[in-house]
């Protein structure tokens, strides 16, 4: 009889949505297991949220059907959920753009998180592979420093007295939560986190790599055509160099070459450009130019503290017509990444495009063969890579091709007074850049041609995955 009374009165509290432990009961097997001499406490791991919860925890999920979501809690380990109605927050309470849902009948939120972001407050990116500048705004889960050691939790006890923890009134603008996840809260070089140390309290800095933002654009649609291509911003194309050279007799100085940014000091053109064999202090290089003569707002120059011109370069052939140029700087720094101004990626050594793949070249070359003079702005033109067959002395006059070549030009038809695009003199020593993961990848360097923009006649260029080691090698202090 006592047996049967006390099974009512537990199932009369289950119905209310409590949970009571009678005296009779072990209350440790509700919260802990043992197996052998190893226990462990029981949690629940929602992956929507990616959050962690205590056994009998609660928490809203953000599953909207209509103007519901779903109300969880972690029992024995799996949670248990069900719709629950939901209003509008009264004040904002989510993070990166997320849309914050306030049950009906209790105080607890839910915010529901645009794409790649997850978190109680949408607060952790999903696919934070690396950081940006100092990595303040990183978001991610990495959780692992430089020596390999596991970040502590932010809300961890062992933190106590410390700065920066899960308590801080602003813990969660600086990402700090429940979790032990890389942030730089302190505006610090990079990401760290608290770790312990041979027992000791100290910190460490995240092994995450830096993000890499070569071959990023803010492209704009050209809006007027121009023979040969294009006219188009500096912003389009920010790796686009101007080289300049001091003339020998008279004073001022006259655009030489079109040049390739593929890191803060370092510069790619081609080797035909430097016969002269220029002395370095008598080279200028502008970065972020439109106009070829008319200074930008946002432009960077540079002296040159030196140039490299390939060692086997043939000024026959132009095989090899390749050449490195450094910037000078008083600092490891050189140019400054902006809008107007950034690298672009060198290309993997293995990089194989499909034959007839469309890609950019830019430059501030003639409109024409028979134009009197260069470009007063930026051109671009598009143009499609040529399969080998197609790329030999046959197609070009029985000029010399070699492995270290590569053709690109204007398929187009559209009969003999087609406008085709095409790179003419002046554009040498400028990119041709082909779309690979999202990313302007350099795949070669304007180097010559029969003419400009002739009908079934390509371009020629330097193939830069030929020099990748060349490149590195002369890059080296």
């Amino acid at each position: 009889m006592k047996n049967k009374m006390k099974r009512e009165l537990l199932c009369v509290l289950l119905l209310c949505g409590a949970l009571f432990i009678l005296p009779s009961q072990e209350t440790h097997t509700h919260t802990l297991f043992r197996r052998g001499a190893r226990s462990y406490r029981v949690t629940c791991r929602d992956e929507k949220t990616q959050m962690t919860y205590r056994q009998h925890e609660s928490w809203l999920r953000p599953m909207l059907r209509g103007n519901r979501v779903e109300y969880c809690w972690c029992d024995s380990g799996r949670p248990q959920c069900h719709s629950v109605p939901v209003k509008g927050c009264s004040e904002p309470r989510c993070f990166n753009g997320g849309t914050c849902w306030q049950a009906l009948y209790f105080s607890d939120f839910v915010c529901q998180c645009p794409e790649g972001f997850v978190g109680k407050r949408c607060e952790i990116e999903k696919n934070g592979d690396c950081y940006t500048g100092r990595g303040l705004a990183y978001r991610g889960t990495h959780s692992l420093t430089t020596s390999g050691s596991s970040c502590l939790q932010w809300n961890s006890m062992t933190l106590i007295g410390k700065v920066y923890t899960a308590w801080m009134t602003n813990a969660q603008a600086l990402g700090l939560g429940k979790h032990n996840y890389c942030r730089n809260p302190d505006g610090d070089a990079k990401p760290w986190c608290h770790v312990l140390k041979d027992r000791k309290l100290t910190w460490e800095y995240c092994d995450i790599p830096q993000c890499s933002t070569c071959g990023l654009r803010q492209y704009t649609q050209p809006q007027f055509r121009i023979k040969g291509g294009l006219y188009a911003d500096i912003a389009s194309h920010p790796w686009q160099a101007a080289i300049f050279a001091k003339n020998r007799k008279t004073p001022g100085e006259r655009f030489l070459c079109g040049g390739i940014l593929i890191s803060s000091c370092w510069l790619l053109s081609a080797a035909h450009c430097f016969q002269e064999r220029f002395p370095p202090h008598h080279l200028k290089v502008v970065l972020g130019r439109t106009y070829r003569l008319v200074p930008g707002e946002e432009e960077q120059k540079f002296e040159v503290e030196k140039y490299i011109v390939h060692q086997e370069f043939d000024d026959d052939t132009y095989d090899n017509d390749i050449a490195l140029l450094q910037l000078k700087s008083d600092s490891m720094q050189c140019a400054q990444e902006s809008d107007t101004v950034r690298t672009v990626c060198l290309p993997e050594a293995d990089l194989q495009l499909p034959d007839w793949t469309e890609c950019e070249l830019s430059g501030y070359g003639k409109h024409e063969a028979t134009s009197p003079f260069y470009s007063e702005r930026l051109k671009e033109a598009h143009v499609r890579l040529y399969p080998a067959s197609r790329c030999t002395s046959q197609y070009l006059s029985n000029r010399t091709i070699t492995d270290n070549m590569l053709c690109a030009g204007d398929t187009r038809t559209g009969g003999n007074q087609a406008n085709l695009h095409d790179a003419c003199q002046g554009d040498s020593g400028g990119p041709l850049v082909c779309m690979q993961d999202n990313h302007m990848t350099l795949v070669g360097i304007i180097s010559w041609g029969l003419g400009c923009g002739r009908k079934d006649v390509p371009g020629v260029y330097t193939k830069v995955t030929n020099y990748l080691a060349w490149i590195q090698d002369n890059m080296q202090p």
